[in-house]
């Protein structure tokens, strides 16, 4: 395991460290968002150091990971489908954003609408994000298994 790994846990607990303070020092509107930020930075950071101390201590197990990832990135057949799953999940989230964009505009001339749905919507919208290129990436190595 890097050490760069130990690093990047210790700046997510810092960052999470410093969001705490702004959110505690500072009571006003954003520090619901700072809170948020806390928990965020936080349990990124303590599982990246519980991952650094698990896998150094386990460093035979770490190799066999290792080995089986690196034969899996280079697998011909799993990178055109990780390819392919990469270009529909683009063109889904261009559709969704180009619809997006004449939905707030549609909304924000008729004055229906406030920013808290608008984040609650790319809240959605960053989920499809990420399962649409899960499913299509499987979907994509049933067709070809």
């Amino acid at each position: 395991m890097k050490t760069s790994n130990l690093i990047y846990g210790l700046i997510c607990t810092i960052l999470a460290g410093i969001s705490l303070y702004i959110s505690i020092s500072f009571d006003n509107d954003m520090s619901g968002i700072f809170s948020g930020m806390t928990g965020a930075f936080g349990v990124i950071g303590i599982i990246a150091i519980i991952r650094y101390f698990y896998w150094r201590k386990n460093k035979e197990k770490y190799q066999e990971k290792i080995e089986l990832e690196e034969i899996e990135l280079k697998d011909e057949l799993k990178q055109k489908l990780r390819d392919r799953a990469g270009k529909y999940t683009y063109w889904v989230s261009m559709s969704i954003t180009a619809l997006s964009i004449i939905v707030y505009s549609l909304l924000g001339v008729l004055n229906i609408m406030e920013t808290e749905h608008i984040v609650a919507y790319l809240g959605i919208y960053l989920i499809i994000q990420v399962f649409a290129g899960s499913i299509i990436f499987y979907h994509l190595l049933r067709k070809y298994d």
